[in-house]
C-alpha cells in the first residue's frame, strides 16, 4: 500500500523550490553534460566494453584508494554486490549468502539474489539493530559462501557495526572459510567515525562495492574492488547479465569528477549532520541515531505520510523551501524521513533548517 496519494506525489514532484535539504543540488541535464564536457582531460580515451581508456585509469585510481589488487567499473551495485557473491559460491560450492534484514538486496531489488542469481539469501542480525558478530552464529558455515555487510546501515539511519564488531565477524570468517564482502555504498562518510582511512577500513574485507551517485554526485555507477580473481570472474558475469554496454565513459567522468570534488568534503559533511540533527531535536520528532555518525540520519515524525507531505509541500509551494525528502516508510500514526547531508543542506545554518522545519510543522 502507498504511502500518498497520486494526486499528492505528483504535486510534490512539481515543486520548484530555490532551497532544499536533501543530498547535492541536481543540475539541469543541460548545465550537468556541459560540467562533464569540461571534466574530460586531454589523455581520457573511451573505453571499449569496459577496458582501456578513462575506465582503466579510473579503476586504478580507485584500487590505490581502497588498498586493492583490481576493480571494476559497473553501472550498479545490484549488479556488483551479486556478481561478487555469486563468485565466492562458485569457488566455494557453498550456496547461502548471509545478510542483514535490512540488505539493499533483500528489500530493493525483488530478490535477484535468489531468483536471477540462483544463491540463497540467509536473514542475520535484529531487523533495527546493527549487525553483530554474535548475529554470525546464525549462519550454517558450512553452507555459508560469504557474508554481506553494510556500513553504515542506511536503513536504520546510517549506523555502523563498531570496528571491533567488524574485526570479530572478520576472524570468524577466516575461521570457516567464509568470505566477507562490504556493501560500502555509501563508505565515503566512515572514515570519521573509523578514525581511520579507506584503505583500512577496506582491509577487513575480501571485497566491497562502492557507489557514486549517492555522495558523490555521479550520474550512475558503482565499483567493485578485490582480488584479480574475483575480478576476471566478474567481468564474465556482468557481460552474462547485460552488464557490460559497448561503452561507460560518461559515467566513468561522471564519477571521477564527483570523487574529486566532494570525498575531501566529507569530515565536513559528517559534522554539519550531527550539528543539523542537534538542531532539528524538536517536540515529537525523533532523531534516528540519536548522534548521528554520517553525514547521515532519519527523523520519524509522530504524523502519518500523507498529512506530513501536504504540511511540506504546501510550505515550499509558499516559501521555496522544501525542508523535507518524501517520507521512505512509515504507518498510519507514523513516517520516516531520510536527511542525506550535503551541499544543500551546508548551504545555510542548521538553525536555519530547524526554524523552517517547525513553522512547516506548524502550518
Amino acid at each position: 500500500m502507498s504511502l500518498l496519494s497520486d494526486a499528492l506525489k505528483a504535486r510534490f514532484a512539481a515543486l520548484d523550490v530555490h532551497t532544499a535539504i536533501h543530498r547535492h543540488k541536481q543540475l539541469s541535464m543541460t548545465d550537468e553534460l556541459e560540467h562533464l564536457s569540461r571534466s574530460i582531460r586531454q589523455a581520457d580515451g573511451r573505453d571499449t566494453y569496459g577496458k582501456g581508456g578513462a575506465i582503466s585509469e579510473f579503476e586504478d585510481q580507485l584500487c590505490e584508494l581502497f588498498g586493492k589488487p583490481d576493480g571494476l567499473f559497473l553501472p550498479t551495485g545490484t549488479l556488483a554486490q551479486c556478481a561478487a557473491v555469486k563468485c565466492y559460491s562458485e569457488s566455494s560450492g557453498r550456496n547461502e549468502i548471509g545478510l542483514h534484514p535490512t540488505s539493499h538486496l533483500l528489500i530493493h531489488e525483488h530478490m535477484a539474489i535468489e531468483h536471477l542469481w540462483g544463491l540463497k539469501a540467509i536473514e542475520v542480525g535484529n531487523l533495527e539493530d546493527v549487525l553483530t558478530a554474535g548475529d554470525l552464529s546464525q549462519l550454517n558455515p558450512e553452507k555459508t559462501a560469504a557474508i554481506i555487510v553494510e556500513t553504515p546501515m542506511r536503513e536504520i539511519g546510517g549506523v555502523l557495526p563498531s570496528w571491533d564488531e567488524l574485526t570479530e565477524m572478520r576472524a570468524w570468517c577466516d575461521e570457516y572459510g567464509v568470505k566477507m564482502h562490504l556493501d560500502g555504498a555509501r563508505l565515503w562518510q566512515a572514515e570519521p567515525y573509523y578514525e581511520r582511512s579507506l584503505s583500512d577500513i577496506a582491509a577487513l574485507f575480501d571485497s566491497l562495492y562502492i557507489s557514486f551517485y549517492k555522495d558523490l554526485g555521479g550520474i550512475f555507477g558503482a565499483a567493485l574492488l578485490g582480488t584479480s580473481e574475483l575480478i576476471e570472474q566478474a567481468r564474465v558475469w556482468a557481460r552474462r547479465a547485460g552488464g557490460n554496454p559497448i561503452t561507460l565513459y560518461p559515467e566513468v567522468i561522471a564519477a571521477r569528477s564527483g570523487l574529486d570534488k566532494y570525498l575531501p568534503q566529507m569530515p565536513r559533511l559528517v559534522d554539519y549532520a550531527k550539528q543539523l540533527a542537534a538542531a532539528l531535536d524538536l517536540p515529537d520528532v525523533d532523531i534516528i541515531p540519536e548522534q548521528p555518525q554520517v553525514a547521515m540520519f532519519h527523523l520519524r515524525f509522530r504524523i502519518n505520510a500523507e498529512t506530513l507531505v501536504q504540511k511540506v509541500t504546501s510550505y515550499a509551494e509558499k516559501t521555496g523551501i522544501l525542508v523535507l525528502p518524501l517520507p521512505r516508510a512509515g504507518d498510519t500514526h507514523s513516517c520516516v524521513c531520510e536527511i542525506s547531508v550535503g551541499d544543500q543542506a551546508c548551504a545555510q545554518l542548521p538553525s536555519f533548517w530547524a526554524e523552517h522545519l517547525e513553522a512547516c510543522l506548524h502550518t
